[in-house]
């Protein structure tokens, strides 16, 4: 079999590698936000499934309003009295996948860019929750506002996924402009749309660089964390993690500028707030088989 990284560009996001990902992704359906169990579909677009399903958790006698068709008639037998049994409604693990896909994004200095580490990072994730059975959806943060995938079961979701994520990928990278230009939207606000369109019990997962994240975040993160299992995967490029000596020279948006770098206070801050998060090094890349 072909390497996944032949002729690797950390500037492209690969289709071949998205979909290669699945060769290492490993269904832990416990750990993380992936524990979450969401009724219906994730982004909100349905709600509770009706019919039985599940194990028995509940038999007790008929009372006037109940639905005579959950009258179990062996149990009414044994009684002499009308039994009622319900069911747990089957439920699956639904997981929401959120990958920033902002022009802040897209530049690296090392292995990858962070938007494609954003990218392989949440693939990783969406294969491992569909290879343990689970439905996976979509949503892609951009400059002019978000694109969805909904959630489907099974293996050709999130090929769908992944094309959605490269071609939006090439699409931004195409038309990225001034990464901090005004009037954009901020994490918080997206995050927030998002949360609206997300039923409760859907694990989250962000994979973003936390740039621009606005005032509100941390706030908006606590209210999401009350509906919805949440994590973070935090990408960062090497000069955020360990920044070079001295004074360097950058573009920043359509000047030049020079300066020190320093430090992400991104990790602080998460943790500073208690907010789950684990660190996606746009350097590190694997080898994968196609």
């Amino acid at each position: 079999m072909a390497r996944a990284s032949s002729m690797y560009s950390g500037a492209e996001l690969s289709l071949d590698r998205l979909s290669a990902r699945a060769s290492v992704a490993v269904p832990e359906p416990h750990r993380g936000p992936k524990a979450g169990l969401a009724r219906g579909r994730v982004a909100g677009i349905s709600g509770p499934r009706r019919g039985d399903g599940g194990e028995l958790y509940d038999l007790r006698p008929f009372v006037e309003g109940d639905d005579p068709r959950m009258m179990d008639p062996a149990a009414t037998a044994r009684s002499g009295r009308p039994q009622l049994r319900r069911r747990h409604e089957e439920v699956e693990r639904s997981l929401l996948l959120i990958v920033d896909m902002r022009s802040s994004m897209l530049w690296g200095t090392r292995g990858r860019f962070r938007s494609v580490a954003a990218a392989e990072a949440a693939a990783a994730e969406g294969w491992a929750c569909i290879q343990a059975g689970g439905r996976c959806g979509l949503a892609i943060l951009r400059d002019g506002g978000m694109e969805w995938v909904p959630s489907r079961p099974r293996e050709p979701a999130m090929l769908d996924i992944a094309a959605s994520l490269a071609r939006a990928h090439a699409e931004a990278m195409a038309e990225r402009g001034d990464m901090y230009g005004e009037g954009r939207a901020t994490l918080a606000d997206m995050l927030s749309e998002v949360a609206a369109r997300t039923s409760a019990g859907t694990a989250v997962s962000l994979a973003t660089g936390l740039d621009a994240p606005g005032d509100a975040f941390a706030g908006t993160v606590a209210a999401v964390a009350r509906r919805n299992p949440f994590e973070i995967l935090l990408v960062q490029d090497a000069v955020e993690t360990n920044p070079p000596q001295g004074i360097v020279t950058a573009r920043m948006g359509p000047g030049i500028v020079r300066g020190r770098f320093g430090a992400s206070p991104a990790g602080a801050f998460l943790s500073d707030h208690g907010i789950p998060f684990r660190l996606i090094r746009s350097e590190q890349t694997e080898e994968l088989m196609a």
